[in-house]
């Protein structure tokens, strides 16, 4: 008989996280003026996390974005405005961009 409480009630997890339209826009905002050399990377980073700690509630998933902000920068860049981060089932995170 199993009595591991840990398996009678299984810690629900998210499985993705879609960017919403406007966390893309604000990101856009802050990809076009490092590009453009009005602020520099430090500055661009500090947005980028406070911009993706607004929208994303789940650690890893905030983690992620930003240990993979140059990534994330270039679908922006290329105009990609359907951006999810997903999970699999051994705790794998990539981003996913629906082709527009």
């Amino acid at each position: 008989m199993i009595t591991n409480s840990d398996w009678i009630q299984p810690e629900e997890r998210a499985y993705f996280h879609q960017i919403s339209p406007d966390c893309i826009s604000k990101l856009a905002e802050v990809v076009t003026a490092l590009s453009k050399g009005t602020i520099d990377i430090e500055t661009a980073f500090r947005k980028y996390e406070q911009i993706l700690s607004d929208e994303i509630s789940d650690k890893e998933f905030l983690s992620f974005a930003l240990a993979n902000i140059n990534e994330l920068s270039s679908y922006i860049a290329k105009g990609k405005i359907n951006i999810r981060i997903h999970r699999n089932d051994v705790d794998e995170l990539w981003f996913d961009i629906d082709e527009v």
